[in-house]
């Protein structure tokens, strides 16, 4: 998908890039669960990095994971396209807007301290919670090389824990979007 258009539509809805691109991840759900006879499911429950940092600071000499992991309920079955983008709008902001982020970060560094059977009980508390992870990963705007040759495009993976079953990494590159499924 180009990116540009993608931003058209974020433009034309007063939303963001990442809500259009959940709106679709939706809406491919919502046909894929029609296509095997489940019409019945209204949502799914998703773990959604998001970065405690922010994004305009240099990155520090040591790096390190400064993010956490935030529930999304992401409304399926929605046909009108508008409406969709609307709902997972308003469940976004309401994400942005809350201490959510910083509270699972705290458990999540509080964890990464306990014994080892603490911390694994904690992680699949967390994460056994929802089908899987899904991320939107801004990349490099321009093409880039490797081995002297430009690199064509990028696909994504997002990393699973627990009992997750799924996993969806938004990847955009160069001007284009690609989104990576994983299913178990």
């Amino acid at each position: 998908v180009h990116l540009d258009h993608v931003k058209e539509i974020r433009r034309a809805t007063a939303t963001t890039v990442n809500d259009v691109l959940m709106a679709a991840v939706s809406g491919t759900l919502t046909r894929y669960l029609r296509e095997h006879s489940d019409d019945t499911t209204d949502e799914v429950f998703w773990m959604i990095p998001v970065s405690v940092k922010p994004l305009d600071i240099d990155l520090p000499t040591e790096l390190g994971n400064h993010f956490a992991l935030v529930a999304l309920r992401m409304p399926l079955g929605i046909d009108d396209v508008r409406t969709r983008l609307g709902e997972i709008h308003e469940r976004m902001e309401r994400i942005k807007n809350s201490d959510e982020a910083l509270l699972t970060f705290s458990i999540q560094r509080g964890g990464s301290a306990a014994p080892a059977p603490v911390a694994t009980a904690l992680t699949n508390a967390l994460s056994d919670i929802a089908v899987g992870v899904l991320t939107n990963v801004p990349g490099p705007a321009h093409p880039m090389t490797f081995a002297g040759a430009v690199v064509d495009g990028v696909l994504g993976w997002a990393p699973c824990t627990g009992n997750q079953a799924m996993t969806v990494c938004i990847f955009s590159y160069n001007g284009r979007v690609a989104v990576g499924f994983g299913t178990d």
